[in-house]
């Protein structure tokens, strides 16, 4: 009872939390519907970059990591880190990340204490190897309510994509022709963050690790669950060379992926944390591979990674942690997938109906008759087109034609929030098969906003041009989507109900039985001890 009352008093609270609680963001392009949360940056990607250098990270510039091993982390949510946030942000000309000096919550702790050692043995196990991190502490920093993940969830798909260009940026031109491998490693909501970088990056990454997504039917409550396993599918995962390894551990709020339509090649890990905080818990999948890291044991987590040499198609599909005493111990509960076994999800494509709203489309009659949006830029420019979703649709496709400088970008928005950027590349100006997921939407209309600009929204390069043409729906069937705000309450209203009625129900029986209880003992007939024979003792 105690517990249902609590998850009662959670989605109550998650849902009192507006989502411009974190709007200290610059205002959007002119043009561009508003809304709550926009989750515009004025910080350039790259500056979200830092190398680990044996004791901190480190800034990255453009073009300074070569070909070879690149492994790059993602934090997720970061509960009770906004008032430190904006304090050092409003002393600071630059952007403040996640390993900025003096980030800490209000106990003192700092959101990078476990990626610092997992950093630490990354780098000692490949000496040669670039470990980065990510930081998208500035808009992933609440209060320290543990009721405002939706928040933080928001701002994942755009970060995602903010990953992916400072990657491009970063990596030297040659990485991928040369024989350099991309691991990518999200815990939480970064799980999000870097398997929407993975998507949106010039050249896939070798692997993705997934630590603790929260994908359990509660995070549906306000709208905190990740639902990866309608972004996944868009990655070619698999064993072989040129796919991408995908591997998942659960220690608190995850699920398992490789049972999913289109998922049977990942690997799925369920860990057995040692008792703790739900935090301590949640956590502990970051703790536990770092473990793994250190195992001189058969290669398990980081051991059974490409990037290490190993043959990961022995890896089996499923596992399970032995005991709490021995974590890196598993016991194999699924045989490793044959390599031809690799189930669809079945997705229907259909050509976006939609009409140009917005004049400032350089050519209108084009743009109309491929049902997309083209831009020039010679100042803030934004192009909109209006469109329809319904309760199956699923992503937003469609290919981009860009060209400009470097640093240019090209900002995506649906009803007013960043959902997307795309970065100028040089070597491709045609990008096939752009996504922005439309799951976590309402059925109904909506807003694509199309905005040019170079390291601030506001500032664009006048030769930058960009056309998203082809854009069309793609939808499936049996859509189990986030709660919103509205359903939250709704549910909560019901649970409240249902919680105050079961209470009454409990009370009225225990109030029922004592009653019961004492008649009995009163109209007991009275007994002598010595009737009764001797005591005994329970």
């Amino acid at each position: 009872m105690a517990l249902l009352i609590g998850v009662v008093l959670v989605a109550a609270a998650a849902t009192s939390s507006r989502a411009d609680s974190l709007a200290d963001s610059p205002a959007s392009p002119v043009g561009v519907p508003p809304a709550a949360q926009s989750n515009v940056s004025p910080y350039p990607a790259l500056a979200r970059l830092g190398r680990w250098n044996g004791t901190t990270f480190v800034p990255v510039a453009a073009g300074s990591i070569p070909a070879g091993h690149t492994i790059v982390m993602s934090h997720g949510w970061s509960p009770g880190y906004r008032s430190a946030y904006g304090r050092l942000q409003a002393a600071s000309p630059t952007l403040v990340t996640a390993w900025t000096p003096g980030l800490v919550n209000g106990s003192g702790v700092s959101l990078m204490t476990d990626f610092v050692a997992l950093a630490d043995a990354l780098q000692t196990a490949d000496p040669t190897a670039a470990v980065v991190m990510f930081s998208w502490v500035d808009q992933s920093a609440t209060s320290d309510s543990p009721l405002q993940a939706r928040l933080a969830r928001l701002a994942t798909e755009v970060n995602g994509h903010r990953l992916a260009v400072a990657i491009n940026q970063a990596l030297t031109p040659d990485f991928a022709t040369q024989g350099g491998l991309l691991h990518l490693i999200g815990h939480s909501f970064g799980a999000n963050v870097v398997t929407t970088a993975a998507l949106a990056l010039d050249h896939p990454p070798r692997q993705v690790t997934l630590l603790d997504s929260p994908e359990v039917e509660l995070t549906r409550l306000g709208g905190a669950k990740n639902d990866l396993q309608y972004t996944l599918p868009r990655l070619d995962i698999g064993r072989g060379p040129g796919q991408t390894f995908v591997d998942n551990y659960i220690s608190l709020l995850g699920q398992q992926y490789s049972t999913a339509p289109g998922l049977d090649q990942v690997v799925d890990v369920r860990t057995q944390p040692p008792s703790g905080s739900p935090g301590e818990q949640h956590s502990f999948a970051i703790v536990w591979y770092t473990d793994s890291v250190a195992s001189a044991r058969p290669p398990v987590g980081y051991g059974w990674s490409p990037l290490t040499g190993y043959d990961v198609t022995g890896v089996g599909q499923s596992y399970t942690q032995d005991s709490v005493a021995d974590p890196v111990r598993l016991t194999e509960d699924a045989p490793p997938p044959s390599p031809a076994v690799h189930s669809t999800l079945r997705v229907t494509e259909l050509p976006l109906v939609s009409t140009v709203a917005d004049q400032a489309v350089a050519d209108p009659a084009r743009a109309a008759e491929a049902a997309g949006v083209s831009v020039q830029a010679s100042g803030p420019t934004t192009a909109d087109v209006t469109f329809t979703t319904t309760g199956d649709s699923l992503w937003l496709l469609f290919d981009t034609r860009i060209t400009g400088s470097p640093g240019d970008l090209v900002t995506l928005f649906i009803d007013g929030r960043v959902r997307s950027q795309i970065g100028v590349d040089a070597s491709r100006s045609l990008r096939p098969s752009d996504v922005v997921i439309l799951y976590d939407l309402s059925p109904g209309s909506h807003v694509l906003s199309v905005a040019l600009g170079g390291a601030t929204p506001d500032q664009p390069a006048s030769t930058t041009a960009a056309s998203l043409s082809n854009l069309r729906v793609a939808s499936t069937g049996g859509i189990v989507r986030n709660l919103t705000d509205g359903q939250t309450n709704d549910l909560t209203a019901v649970v409240a109900v249902v919680g105050v009625e079961l209470i009454g129900f409990a009370v009225a029986v225990i109030i029922v039985v004592v009653i019961v209880g004492v008649e009995r003992r009163r109209r007991r007939p009275s007994v002598s001890r010595s009737e009764a024979g001797p005591a005994t003792s329970a």
